[in-house]
């Protein structure tokens, strides 16, 4: 199976977008993916049912980008999955992407769940939700935004603020408020 250098990205299933993977005409397809096994197992599987492809997957919790890098033009990969749009930006700033301009993408993804360029696309979005104690915090509707008050100092229990999930909720703050307001 030939292998071009670099890859093509998703956040998710690509059940739905066979046609659009040259490498499917071999009967398999390779991925590469950060994705949890048991939470797309049972896509892939039903991708394979449908189309007949046999999927070969690679699970990975950090180190994608640079193993394909590694790899080169020898990387069996023709997929990888992430987990949201750090790691989307992380491989398209590594070199280990390609454009993908295919009109199901263009007509069932919304132009803003896909790059620019064509390099990546997402399928899933996750949701960022604040719980709060019912007992200790009668604000009905809390809002990132508002977190940002002092009165929340040392109230607040959430992942690290280097963590992807949070870095990609920070960009989206940035992107929608802007750098100022958000800092």
């Amino acid at each position: 199976m030939e292998k071009s250098k670099t890859i093509l990205s998703l956040a998710s299933t690509m059940a739905l977008f066979g046609a659009a993977f040259p490498a499917l005409a071999d009967g398999e397809v390779n991925i590469y993916s950060y994705r949890q096994p048991e939470l797309i197992k049972p896509l892939l599987d039903e991708f394979t049912k449908e189309t007949g492809i046999k999927t070969n997957v690679l699970f990975l919790d950090k180190g994608l980008v640079e193993r394909i890098t590694a790899e080169g033009e020898n990387s069996p990969a023709d997929v990888i999955l992430t987990v949201d749009i750090a790691r989307l930006t992380e491989a398209k700033d590594g070199g280990v992407t390609q454009a993908v301009n295919d009109e199901t993408i263009n007509k069932d993804i919304p132009a803003n769940y896909r790059d620019p360029d064509g390099d990546w696309f997402g399928l899933t979005t996750r949701g960022r939700v604040i719980y709060a104690s019912k007992e200790r915090v009668t604000d009905t509707a809390i809002t990132y935004e508002d977190l940002a008050d002092p009165k929340w100092k040392g109230k607040i229990c959430m992942r690290d603020a280097q963590h992807s999930y949070n870095i990609g909720l920070f960009a989206s703050m940035i992107a929608h408020h802007g750098a100022d307001y958000t800092e």
